[in-house]
């Protein structure tokens, strides 16, 4: 299940994102996990990368595992909506944001980009599923 808290003015289609993570999580295994989804466009994500991340920046996307394996939750995804719409280049607010939460969601299943050979196993992961969900928005 996802719970979505958009805190923004940004009227972003819900559905989008609940079929995005069922794609995925039926693929990877997680269908009977929840992920809390939180939009914001305030900066305060800089806070939290400053906080949890030791990075003094704002940034586009963060996510939070759950650290125990025996609840229901894979964890917590927050992206910021202002500057996805900086980065956007030449599509939709809409792409980008679903982008980052598609990266998100890899991030809460366990893979990450820090190594070079995990960085090439998350980036076909996310181009594997991002060429499924973009079928979804269009």
């Amino acid at each position: 299940m996802l719970i979505i808290d958009n805190q923004t003015d940004s009227d972003l289609s819900e559905d989008i994102f609940h079929a995005m993570l069922d794609l995925v999580c039926r693929e990877e295994g997680c269908a009977d996990k929840d992920v809390n989804l939180i939009l914001s466009s305030d900066g305060s994500i800089r806070e939290l990368n400053r906080k949890y991340l030791g990075k003094d920046a704002l940034t586009d996307v963060i996510s939070f595992s759950s650290s125990n394996e025996f609840t229901p939750s894979l964890g917590d995804i927050i992206i910021d909506t202002r500057v996805a719409e900086q980065q956007k280049s030449n599509h939709s607010l809409l792409e980008e944001v679903a982008y980052l939460f598609l990266h998100g969601i890899l991030h809460l299943l366990g893979y990450d980009h820090l190594a070079a050979a995990s960085r090439l196993q998350m980036e076909t992961k996310q181009e594997y599923y991002w060429l499924k969900c973009k079928e979804l928005i269009r």
